[in-house]
């Protein structure tokens, strides 16, 4: 059964692609052949991650850059290595372009997995949504309102952005080890953020929280994880606000476990999200978060996580901070771990009810 995982955005650190590198990594892949479309401006770290899951890594252009030559590539590459199961992965009708190729090519079995709830090119989604509604075969959804968003009325199948509770435990050596590397003293508050620098992430909006915590809270320090296009523009608005020796850029790591460890309280005002992978990480890793109320109540599977609106000031966000029940995150783990798994979220279990999934589609076509 061959296999091949399509994120539309490209191969970098995001929820989408930690989705797929999660779930290939854990699945048993005997009788499987996993394949991972990777375009030429692949993300090494996301891109390394792959290769040590065990799947065969597909290049091919960029398909922003040029996305006739991008749709050939693909619809030949189908064809002539005759895919079984194309999994695309997108927030959107857009996904109509592979989905195409797909069909072309002969692959039987299209799934369209939605990972968000909007998008940012709304109006060619629109104009896409009735072609795109004919080319899957199978709909997938991270969650509930991710697949309305999508699918509407029709019926999809909720995938759980489900995660590896041994990889995300809290560890007090890392924690100790980690803020040393980042020359943090041991009782420095740490806020972190996880996710790519672009509009969505509403970094400016972030810096302003904790400029606005920092004033009152001078021993805090924020880190920041990731890469991508606005990155130059939060860099100077930190500068700006004199918050250099504060704020910690750490660009895209294969390690953010190790991480997760030394921070306090997690931050997410994001614009819009599907079901953010991250918040299931950080509430396995013991920490509290503070996350926008434009995000589904659906990623709040233990007690660690409180919402609060965009639409309110830097400052009500800073003192919601304060009000975040910090606990002995190795006390705690135990219970953590109980309600991840009672909500679906482990991920031994997730991918093998995926794998099941692959091998009854698979059985159809057969």
């Amino acid at each position: 059964m061959k296999i091949l995982q399509i994120p539309t955005g490209g191969l970098f650190s995001d929820g989408i692609n930690s989705f797929i590198v999660e779930y290939v990594t854990a699945m048993d892949k005997s009788e499987m052949d996993i394949r991972v479309l990777a375009t030429n401006n692949a993300e090494e770290s996301t891109l390394q991650r792959v290769k040590e899951s065990g799947c065969e890594v597909v290049s091919i252009p960029y398909r922003k850059q040029n996305i006739i030559k991008y749709f050939f590539k693909l619809f030949r590459y189908i064809a002539k290595e005759k895919i079984d199961i194309v999994h695309v992965h997108g927030s959107s009708a857009i996904m109509s372009v592979e989905l195409l190729a797909a069909k072309l090519a002969g692959c039987k079995v299209r799934i369209a997995h939605s990972h968000n709830t909007i998008c940012e090119n709304q109006r060619v989604d629109q104009i896409l949504r009735p072609v795109f509604d004919k080319l899957y075969t199978e709909c997938f959804s991270c969650g509930q309102e991710a697949g309305k968003w999508l699918f509407g009325n029709r019926n999809f199948i909720v995938i759980p952005n489900g995660r590896s509770l041994k990889k995300y435990e809290y560890n007090q050596k890392k924690r100790l080890q980690y803020r040393k590397k980042l020359h943090i003293p041991d009782d420095a508050l740490v806020i972190g953020h996880v996710g790519r620098f672009n509009e969505q992430k509403n970094h400016k909006y972030l810096i302003q929280i904790f400029y606005e915590f920092h004033k009152k809270y001078p021993k805090s320090y924020l880190v920041l994880i990731g890469t991508g296009d606005t990155v130059t523009k939060v860099k100077q608005q930190v500068t700006e606000l004199e918050l250099e020796n504060y704020v910690i850029f750490i660009g895209a790591v294969n390690n953010v476990p190790d991480y997760l460890s030394a921070f306090d309280v997690m931050l997410l005002p994001s614009l819009y999200e599907g079901l953010p992978s991250v918040v299931i990480e950080w509430q396995i890793s013991g920490l509290p978060c503070l996350i926008s109320d434009n995000i589904t109540n659906e990623c709040k599977i233990t007690s660690l996580v409180e919402f609060e609106s965009i639409e309110t000031t830097p400052e009500t966000w800073a003192k919601d901070i304060v009000e975040l029940k910090i606990e002995d995150r190795n006390i705690n783990k135990d219970k953590i771990f109980k309600e991840v798994r009672d909500a679906g979220y482990d991920i031994d279990e997730d991918a093998k009810k995926l794998k099941e999934l692959y091998e009854s589609l698979y059985s159809f076509i057969k």
